[in-house]
């Protein structure tokens, strides 16, 4: 498994927050659902703290893990603000890090 972190800014207006919710638009689903469309792997985005309904963000920090390597971060950070961008959501930037998850452990 590869990790990468994200770096997000939003306006929240339109938004019942970071999470994912029952009823609403959430800063999380729009990211995650993109992601998980251009990697062609079902991705779970993981927030580092969570803001209410409404509220904006400068620098939101989250993560997630797939199966392949992304080969070409740029490519895949200008694809994801092309289908989010017009929703008030900008990812700022897509760092690979360390995962110290093993397959061998949990897959």
């Amino acid at each position: 498994m590869f990790r990468y972190q994200v770096l997000i800014e939003y306006i929240g207006t339109n938004f019942v927050g970071w999470q994912i919710q029952s009823k609403g638009k959430s800063i999380q689903k729009e990211i995650q659902v993109r992601l998980s469309k251009l990697l062609k792997e079902k991705v779970i985005l993981l927030g580092s703290g969570r803001t209410d309904a409404g509220v904006h963000a400068i620098e939101q920090s989250a993560h997630f893990d797939c199966k392949k390597e992304i080969q070409n971060l740029d490519k895949l950070l200008k694809s994801i603000n092309h289908f989010i961008n017009d929703k008030g959501i900008s990812v700022l930037a897509i760092k690979k890090k360390k995962s110290k998850i093993s397959c061998t452990t949990f897959c």
